[in-house]
């Protein structure tokens, strides 16, 4: 457990909400389980999502039905899967500041909380969609944080619960589709993968990264509220 110093508080509070696949884990963990067990099919319900036919909550709800596997085979490849390293230094740098850090996932509840335990960061709050084994290998997806108005059609809805949820300036982490929506309205972004091209297209400012060790420094000068968009190291379109 980190523990978190109270020697100064920052001026502006703020609240990470951060990603989880592909962003903190090194595979999307998602696509990773229906590679090793999902039935025939699967890859036309991603290329319909890649279409823009359906959206991700309809593609996962799909897909995560056609899983054949076992808890114990479920947790035996969740246990090759690893998070960028950097991670935890970001966890204790939130900490040391007294930020609070929210994991916020279109992903699957019970796959982020194993892996997330085998760092020893159980501790921290997770928002997904919620992985329910229905028989031994069988499984199917819940949504407790989806909006029907959702522009991403994501299963959780990362507007809605920063909307809902936080009244703290926020601090986005990501990468992909599901944080397209969140990236407009949050305080500042780091970007990864797709994400950069959104925010390039969008206008959106933001700081591009591939591994959380270049987040670091800027993320403490935000923390200790003196970092602003139109400092150098910032990025626009």
């Amino acid at each position: 457990m980190f523990l978190i110093s109270h020697d100064s508080y920052p001026s502006v509070q703020w609240h990470i909400l951060c990603d989880f696949d592909g962003t903190i884990s090194l595979k999307d963990t998602t696509d990773h389980l229906l590679e090793k067990f999902a039935l025939a099919g699967w890859q036309e319900i991603e290329q319909e999502w890649e279409q823009g036919k359906i959206g991700s909550k309809a593609c996962m709800q799909r897909q995560i039905a056609l899983l054949d596997m076992t808890e114990t085979e479920l947790q035996q490849c969740l246990d090759q899967i690893e998070i960028d390293s950097g991670f935890i230094d970001l966890v204790k740098l939130s900490n040391e500041h007294n930020i609070p850090l929210t994991i916020v996932s279109d992903g699957l509840d019970i796959v982020i909380k194993y892996i997330l335990k085998k760092y020893d960061l159980a501790h921290l709050p997770i928002i997904a969609n919620h992985l329910v084994q229905v028989d031994e290998r069988h499984w199917q997806l819940e949504f407790p944080n989806s909006n029907p108005n959702c522009l991403s059609q994501s299963g959780t809805c990362k507007c809605m619960i920063a909307e809902q949820h936080y009244q703290e300036q926020t601090i986005l982490i990501g990468d992909g589709r599901s944080d397209f929506c969140l990236a407009e309205t949050a305080d500042y972004v780091f970007a990864k993968k797709s994400l950069i091209q959104h925010c390039l297209k969008k206008k959106i400012t933001h700081v591009s990264f591939d591994t959380f060790a270049e987040i670091q420094k800027p993320l403490t000068k935000i923390l200790r509220s003196q970092y602003r968009p139109d400092d150098s190291t910032m990025v626009t379109a």
